[in-house]
């Protein structure tokens, strides 16, 4: 399992308020199974709510977002982590063999 940072809409979602609710997230960390990854790909959503300062101030402007979509059984999770697509998926390769010196 590999640790990342996670950005988490904590948001309320009463249907009555829908449109008026303003966008809430915080950040926290997240272990993420390798194993169960699907998908991995660059979320720009959330760098354009970063520049707009929606974002908790602990993310830097320079950061880069990426959405991990695991599937394990019937239960799929999207996160959202800190990090950019290539960095995030170099991370969770499995590539662990290694060249013999012959």
């Amino acid at each position: 399992m590999i640790r990342f940072i996670e950005v988490v809409n904590i948001t309320d979602h009463n249907p009555r308020m829908e449109r008026t609710a303003k966008a809430r997230f915080t950040v926290s960390e997240v272990w993420i199974n390798e194993e169960y990854v699907v998908s991995v790909r660059e979320a720009p959503a959330y760098k354009k709510l970063l520049h707009e300062g929606q974002l908790p101030s602990e993310l830097e402007h320079h950061h880069l977002f990426t959405r991990v979509i695991t599937n394990r059984g019937n239960l799929s999770e999207t996160h959202i982590v800190v990090g950019s697509p290539i960095s995030v998926a170099h991370r969770l390769s499995k590539n662990t063999h290694q060249l013999l010196k012959g």
